[in-house]
């Protein structure tokens, strides 16, 4: 079971639908991992519920039916087939399917690694997930690497797939769900006994600190 967690505010909007697709695709990984984060999801969308039952319905005028039903035509089919085929948001399946694999033509140890580094590798995803405005990636980090000192200029959102890291914060594991934003500075280092693999989702550019500052204008974005 992972020890760090997405906040409850971040879970409340997962379970309302607020986040983005790319936010909710790191939150819905971490819950693959977290039974404790399935349950509170599950017990929002309860209340979400009762919530509803209170609520007056309001008129609709004589041709709102229509309409709706002329909205859904319009829409692709590809888009209404997933729509019907999807689970509904938020709700765990017996064994809980990581979403991130629909995603990957292979398993993560056969992935075709983009080099960065002689130490860090990455997988875009971005276009996969083809959502503008964010940026989603694997990342892969030898076992005992550091990454240089950052911050960030947006928020990011972290889950640990395999492997682990610390920073100035604290150490982090398999499973864990790591958030942070411009005012957070740390220095991710990868555990000696094995490669770090994680999920990482930017809403904005890390932002080097430090001497590496000097790397920003050619960190790529979009």
């Amino acid at each position: 079971m992972s020890g760090n967690h997405p906040d409850e505010m971040t879970l409340m909007d997962y379970a309302a639908g607020s986040l983005s697709i790319p936010q909710s695709l790191a939150v819905s990984v971490h819950m693959c991992f977290c039974h404790e984060c399935r349950t509170l999801v599950k017990n929002f969308n309860h209340l979400g519920g009762a919530l509803l039952e209170t609520i007056k319905p309001a008129s609709a005028d004589d041709g709102a039916f229509d309409a709706l039903m002329a909205s859904l035509d319009a829409q692709p089919k590809s888009v209404q087939k997933d729509k019907a085929s999807a689970p509904a948001e938020g709700k765990s399946t017996p064994h809980f399917s990581n979403p991130l694999l629909r995603y990957l033509p292979t398993s993560l140890d056969k992935l075709s690694w983009q080099r960065q580094t002689k130490e860090i590798s990455v997988f875009d995803l971005t276009s996969l997930i083809n959502v503008g405005g964010f940026r989603v990636a694997l990342q892969k980090i030898k076992a005992g690497a550091k990454i240089p000192t950052h911050t960030h200029k947006g928020i990011e959102y972290t889950v640990l797939l395999s492997g682990g890291f610390s920073d100035e914060m604290g150490v982090y594991h398999t499973g864990d769900f790591i958030a942070r934003d411009a005012s957070h500075h740390h220095s991710p280092v990868a555990l000696q006994n094995e490669d770090c693999v994680c999920l990482t989702v930017l809403s904005a550019p890390l932002k080097f600190t430090g001497w590496y500052r000097v790397l920003n204008p050619f960190i790529s974005w979009r």
